[in-house]
C-alpha cells in the first residue's frame, strides 16, 4: 500500500509540473492561436509570476526529493527567459538626474480624468501640479477630460497651460462621453481622450479610430525633436470594468463563505468581463500594431494596456519594440493598485534606434495608476 501511495504521488506532481511548464509555454503561441482559445491562455498570462514561483518550488522540491525529475522545471525555465525577461526588470535603481538637452524625457499616465467626477466638475489641481512635476518634454495622457465651451476654466487649451506644455494634441469619438447638465453646469464636456501634451513642435497628429467606440481610439504625434523626428503613440486598450464589487470579490475571495450560488455569479461575471475585453484588447493591438509598422520614423508608444507583460497584447504591439522598463527598470514595475502586486498594465515601448537612460515608475495617491517616465538619451540615438 506505501509503494502504491508513493508512485501515485510521484506520477501526480510529475503530471502537475508537467501541466504547469505547458501553461507557461503556452503564452509563446499567444498571437497565432484562434481568439476561442487565445482569451483563456491570455489569462495564464495574469498568473505568470504565480506559475514562476510554482516552477521554482518543483525545482526545490525534485532537487531534494528526485534530482533526476528536476530537469523539468529546469528545462522550462531555461525555455522561459523571454517571458522572464519581459516580466521583470533586472537593473538597480538609479539616481533620478536633472533633464538636460542631451535627454529626451516622456511620462505617461492615467489621469483619472483628474478627478473631474470626484471634484464635481473641476480638475484636481494636485494633479495636475504633480504632472507638471514630472518635468516631462512629452506627457501622454489617458483618460483626459476636457471642455468643449471656451469660457471653461478646463478647456484643452487652458489645461495645457496648467501642465505647463506649448504643445497639445487630443482625440476622442465625440459621440462618446459628452455630458451635459453636470451637477450644477450646463457645459459639454470631452472626457475619457487620449492627449500627447509637448514642449518639442507637433508636426502632424493623426487620429486612428477603427469602430466609433471607447477604447478604439488612439493617437499618434510626429514630433520635431532637435533636428529628429519621432513619432509618438498614445494609446488606451479595453479595461476590464469591473465594478468596485468585482475588485472586492477578487481581494476577498478568501473570506467569501459557502455562498457557492453568490460565488459562482461572481465568478462568471467576472470571466464574462475577462473574455470580452481580452478579445476587445486583441482588435485594438493589432489596429496599433498596423499604425506603428506604417511609421517612416522610428516610434514610441506609450499607455494603458490593460494588460500584463506576455500577454496577447503586449506580444502584439511589443513586437521589435524595446520596452524600456525591463531595459532599465527594477523589479515588477506594479503600475496599477489594485487587485494584485504584479500588475503591470502601463508601458514606454520604444525602437531599437532609441536608447534609454532610466525609468521610473512613481507611486501617485491620486489615481488607480502610477505614472511611468522614460528618459530617452538623444545622443545616442
Amino acid at each position: 500500500m506505501a509503494g502504491f501511495f508513493r508512485s501515485f504521488t510521484k506520477k501526480f506532481f510529475i503530471f502537475c509540473n508537467i501541466a504547469l511548464s505547458v501553461c507557461m509555454l503556452l503564452l509563446y503561441f499567444l498571437t497565432v492561436l484562434p481568439a476561442s482559445v487565445s482569451w483563456i491562455v491570455n489569462l495564464f498570462a495574469l498568473l505568470f509570476p504565480f506559475f514562476l514561483i510554482l516552477q521554482l518550488v518543483f525545482l526545490v522540491f525534485w532537487l531534494a526529493a528526485k534530482r533526476k525529475l528536476a530537469f523539468i522545471p529546469i528545462i522550462t525555465l531555461l525555455l522561459c527567459l523571454e517571458l522572464i525577461g519581459s516580466f521583470f526588470g533586472f537593473h538597480p535603481k538609479s539616481k533620478t538626474t536633472q533633464v538636460d538637452a542631451s535627454t529626451f524625457r516622456v511620462a505617461t499616465w492615467n489621469a483619472h480624468l483628474f478627478n473631474f467626477f470626484e471634484n464635481k466638475g473641476h480638475l484636481d489641481l494636485g494633479m495636475l501640479q504633480e504632472a507638471k512635476n514630472f518635468k516631462a518634454d512629452v506627457l501622454a495622457v489617458q483618460e483626459l477630460v476636457f471642455s468643449l465651451d471656451t469660457l471653461s476654466p478646463i478647456t484643452l487649451e487652458k489645461v495645457k497651460k496648467k501642465l505647463g506644455y506649448k504643445y497639445v494634441a487630443a482625440a476622442n469619438d465625440r459621440a462618446f462621453g459628452v455630458h451635459t447638465n453636470i451637477k450644477q453646469k450646463n457645459e459639454r464636456y470631452h472626457p475619457f481622450c487620449v492627449a500627447v501634451f509637448s514642449n518639442y513642435p507637433i508636426l502632424r497628429w493623426e487620429k486612428e479610430q477603427s469602430i466609433k467606440e471607447y477604447n478604439h481610439t488612439f493617437l499618434w504625434v510626429d514630433l520635431l525633436v532637435n533636428s529628429d523626428t519621432i513619432r509618438l503613440f498614445n494609446i488606451h486598450l479595453q479595461s476590464m470594468h469591473f465594478a468596485k464589487k468585482d475588485y472586492e470579490f477578487v481581494e476577498n475571495i478568501d473570506q467569501q463563505g459557502i455562498d457557492v450560488d453568490a460565488v459562482q455569479t461572481a465568478g462568471k461575471s467576472i470571466l464574462r468581463k475577462m473574455k470580452t475585453a481580452n478579445l476587445l484588447r486583441s482588435s485594438q493591438a493589432r489596429d496599433v500594431r498596423a499604425a506603428i509598422d506604417k511609421s517612416p520614423y522610428p516610434v514610441i508608444v506609450c499607455g494603458d494596456m490593460n494588460d500584463v507583460p506576455n500577454s496577447n497584447a503586449y506580444q502584439i504591439i511589443s513586437d521589435d519594440l524595446h520596452d524600456a522598463f525591463t531595459e532599465k527598470g527594477w523589479g515588477v514595475g506594479r503600475t496599477f493598485k489594485y487587485l494584485s502586486p504584479t500588475l503591470r498594465i502601463d508601458y514606454v515601448l520604444h525602437s531599437q534606434s532609441l536608447s534609454v537612460e532610466r525609468v521610473q515608475v512613481l507611486r501617485s495617491m491620486q489615481s488607480d495608476h502610477s505614472p511611468v517616465i522614460a528618459d530617452f538619451n538623444l545622443q545616442n540615438k
